[in-house]
């Protein structure tokens, strides 16, 4: 095998002076797009030049062979924006010098010549070969572990180098947010874009990040949603708005989240829950047709049809009828942990309300494969969102598939009294040093009328590693910190 050697950078710097800095001439074209250009037809393709052998264990660039009479030297593949094409050089003695004492796999190259159509497979065939930029790594390096989080994040370059079909993959993650972002705009909605900065922490139990504004002499804290701000928005007049944007949660990574996160975020002024609800399936349906041609999601355990009418559930019911119990925020902590009980689910470390509800909501949609609607959560998980009858549960709807959130619907509170005392008493669930979790600022912004309003949650990693049937963030996330 060829080596990655540093004979030829030490040549390639000092003999060719312009080497990594050459520009490509006009016309010059992409991998990608030689499938346009007419067999036989005198061309400047440029892109990276790799082995056949993604492992780098076997080449035979620089060997001389024949093609159709051709004396030629194989130089692998051209390749580029997840494309390749095999590439053979005409051997003459200025193309052997350069092969030898300049070019190797890894470097980025021009190539002058034509496509040809040769057994039923397209090649390239070249007159001339020109140095643009040298790679002066192994991109075969097989120290680099790429399970490892931290080598995703230094080195994901270098992984989409080797495996041009996970471009392929990553360029179906920019397809969703475009299908998505389509799709509202045909709606009429307005996307609008929120600080990621805020001076006060937003409500719940999630920690923020804080960060030191030096010019202020204060903290500020990386938002953890920017539903907040979209309620601001609904209270100032527009209709329809929404944002995909960063959110930041101050928690344990794990293969199914991450501290940061991207989050569709949408507000309808006057809407039902019936309209939003229509309007996650026609989005959900509308992204998979862009995306694959099918309403139908792979997942490990199978197949899910997303086309017709979808089920709805409600949260009552549905642990009414796996243990004969009604849900009663009312009742104390151990009559609440005796629905546990009932329903076999193992008792939290920490026994309050909200870790009941939240362990009885995700028992309930393990069971749900979906897609279908979940209705009305446990009070208790949320102080955001419109109390129903009875004080138990609120107006707040997952969709869920294959067992997990993946839309979240939301009736918000407009009572501003309410909401204060809500958020008090979600900060008795509170571990001990977390941020006050009352947030004066939107409690004194809904001072001046909030209309009747619906709102749309999706967590974009999520929703990718569901329709891309991916396990890990990571897969769905390009450069992980975490």
């Amino acid at each position: 095998m060829q080596k990655k050697n540093g004979g030829k950078r030490v040549f390639a710097l000092e003999n060719d002076p312009l080497t990594n800095r050459r520009e490509v001439p006009r016309g010059a074209i992409e991998v990608c797009a030689l499938k346009n250009v007419p067999y036989e037809e005198k061309t400047t393709l440029v892109g990276r030049l790799m082995l056949s052998d993604n492992t780098g264990k076997i080449s035979r660039l620089g060997v001389f062979d024949t093609m159709e009479g051709r004396n030629v030297i194989i130089l692998e593949k051209i390749e580029g924006n997840g494309v390749s094409i095999p590439a053979f050089l005409i051997r003459t003695l200025d193309n052997i010098e350069t092969i030898n004492s300049l070019v190797q796999y890894g470097d980025i190259v021009m190539l002058d010549g034509i496509r040809l159509r040769i057994a039923s497979e397209d090649v390239f065939l070249g007159e001339k070969i020109t140095l643009l930029s040298k790679a002066t790594s192994d991109v075969y390096d097989s120290n680099i572990d790429f399970r490892k989080r931290s080598n995703l994040y230094a080195h994901r370059h270098l992984q989409l180098i080797r495996d041009q079909k996970k471009i392929s993959h990553f360029r179906k993650c920019s397809t969703v947010f475009r299908a998505i972002r389509q799709f509202l705009y045909k709606k009429g909605y307005e996307e609008l874009n929120m600080t990621l900065l805020q001076e006060s922490f937003e409500a719940g139990l999630a920690d923020p990040f804080v960060t030191r504004a030096a010019g202020r002499n204060r903290d500020i804290y990386l938002r953890l949603t920017s539903e907040l701000f979209l309620w601001k928005l609904m209270i100032a007049g527009f209709s329809k708005v929404f944002e995909i944007g960063k959110s930041f949660r101050n928690q344990d990574s794990t293969a199914s989240k991450l501290p940061q996160f991207t989050i569709l975020e949408l507000y309808h002024a006057y809407a039902t829950s019936d309209e939003m609800e229509d309007l996650a399936h026609d989005m959900i349906c509308d992204v998979l047709m862009q995306l694959s041609g099918s309403t139908s999601i792979l997942t490990p355990k199978g197949e899910i049809d997303c086309s017709g009418n979808w089920m709805v559930y409600d949260f009552m019911a549905e642990i009414e009828k796996c243990t004969g119990l009604r849900y009663d925020e009312a009742c104390p902590v151990q009559e609440l942990l005796h629905i546990l009980d009932k329903a076999e689910i193992v008792r939290p470390i920490r026994e309050n309300k909200y870790t009941i509800a939240t362990a009885l909501y995700t028992h309930v949609m393990s069971h749900i494969t979906g897609p279908a609607f979940l209705r009305n959560l446990p009070a208790a998980q949320s102080p955001l969102y419109k109390i129903n009858e009875g004080g138990s549960t609120v107006d707040e709807t997952l969709l869920i598939i294959n067992g997990r959130p993946t839309v979240t619907i939301v009736n918000p509170e407009r009572d501003p009294e309410i909401l204060r005392r809500r958020m008090e008493e979600q900060m008795e669930y509170r571990r001990v040093g977390q941020s006050n979790g009352v947030n004066e600022d939107i409690i004194n912004a809904l001072k001046f009328g909030l209309p009747p309003c619906r709102g749309i949650a999706v967590g974009m990693e999520h929703l990718l590693m569901l329709l891309l049937n991916t396990q890990d963030t990571r897969d769905v996330e390009l450069f992980p910190v975490f």
